[in-house]
């Protein structure tokens, strides 16, 4: 048994000779030829570039119908039939329901009918005043050439002024039946119930239904609600640090949970005007031109708004930030020599991703994994191969 034992403990220590001195890893060996046997960090690295980047704050929010709109009738009736349903598309003006008609179809023909007599009545009189006011001027003449009398003058001239009091009645009456025919007619468009709106989209969708055919409604009872999408509103609730940044006008990228690997454009172009003393946020408004009807009201979305924009700049990945004594920085690869250096750096702008490097102006590697083990001059073993050597 103590011979097995033996035998295994020579074998490992040739395995591991083997593996170390003849074989070897090749980063082992430039650090061995570099200076020796320091001890080596094992990294890996990712190279400085030149890109662009961006300040920007990212929100998460709902999406809005642009407008919504319920629809009512304007008088009380019941439901004689429906047009339309949920995700019908509708024009402006158009019909959405109709309710029963038939007694508002009387008033109507009653109401033309006392029209035409009050017009009778009205042409009647203004014939009487006519032959009244002939009458009177007669009579005038005639005193005039001591034919007639004084209290005939009298008399005439009472005659005419109770046809010309008639005739004020009629045409009164007159204006007022043409009223309550107008009046009718109205109460009779009503039984149409419609959608119509100023602003906006032509076509619209109908988003709930509220009521059947059948059912007595009274005025101002929801029929169905309208909403427009072919632009939407992004609704956002931003603190106070980053209420400041934001500007009307500026461009957001917006990702939609429902809609994955896809980024949708939306602009500020709303701001309210005071921060909630509950919630110390702000409503800001986005909109998003949904032509395609892709998006739909009460979706989730992540909104990132671009506050500026730096072109052709030093970027490093935001992994490979570091701070050593109070100082942050980056620690920049030496291939050569496998070893990892510190600088210290003033940064600008960063995101999820990348962190812009504004100073000093440095190139080549810095370390993205394995930094948090490192000091300055330390040796490194880089593990990303796919990286040139």
């Amino acid at each position: 048994m103590k011979k097995l034992f033996f035998i295994f403990i020579i074998g490992a220590v040739v395995a591991w000779y083997i593996t170390n001195y003849m074989v070897g890893d090749p980063n082992a060996k430039k650090q061995k030829r570099a200076g020796g046997n320091k001890v080596s960090v094992a990294i890996e690295a990712e190279p400085i570039k030149i890109s662009s980047i961006s300040s920007s704050g990212i929100f998460t929010g709902s999406i809005e119908a642009f407008s919504k709109a319920t629809v009512a009738p304007k008088i009380s009736g019941r439901v004689k039939r429906m047009f339309v349903d949920i995700g019908d598309k509708i024009t402006n003006g158009g019909i959405i329901a109709k309710l029963d008609d038939e007694e508002l179809v009387l008033d109507v023909q009653q109401s033309e009918a006392n029209l035409e007599i009050a017009k009778a009545n009205y042409n009647e009189s203004a014939e009487l005043l006519t032959v009244s006011q002939r009458e009177l001027q007669r009579i005038k003449t005639m005193y005039k050439q001591k034919v007639a009398s004084e209290v005939e003058v009298e008399n005439t001239e009472a005659n005419h002024k109770t046809k010309n009091a008639n005739h004020l009645v009629n045409k009164a009456q007159l204006a007022k039946s043409e009223s309550l025919l107008a009046a009718a007619k109205l109460k009779l468009a009503y039984t149409k119930i419609d959608a119509s709106w100023t602003e906006g989209s032509k076509e619209r969708f109908v988003a709930e239904r509220f009521i059947n055919e059948g059912n007595m409604i009274t005025a101002n009872t929801p029929v169905v609600s309208v909403i427009d999408i072919d632009n939407l509103k992004v609704v956002l609730n931003v603190v106070e640090k980053d209420y400041q940044n934001i500007k009307i006008g500026m461009v957001a990228n917006v990702n939609i949970t429902a809609i994955p690997n896809k980024v949708f454009k939306a602009t500020v172009t709303r701001i309210a005007p005071q921060i909630d003393e509950s919630s110390r946020q702000a409503r800001i408004e986005l909109t998003l031109p949904n032509p395609e009807h892709e998006v739909k009201p009460g979706m989730f979305a992540t909104a990132e708004i671009v506050y500026s924009q730096h072109e052709n700049v030093l970027v490093a990945p935001v992994q490979a930030v570091v701070s050593r004594d109070d100082k942050s920085g980056v620690f920049v690869v030496d291939r050569n020599s496998l070893t990892a250096k510190f600088v210290p750096v003033t940064f600008g702008f960063s995101n999820n991703k990348e962190i812009e490097i504004v100073e000093p102006k440095i190139q080549g590697e810095v370390v993205t994994l394995g930094q948090h083990l490192l000091e300055d001059g330390m040796g490194v073993k880089i593990a990303d191969s796919h990286l040139a050597m």
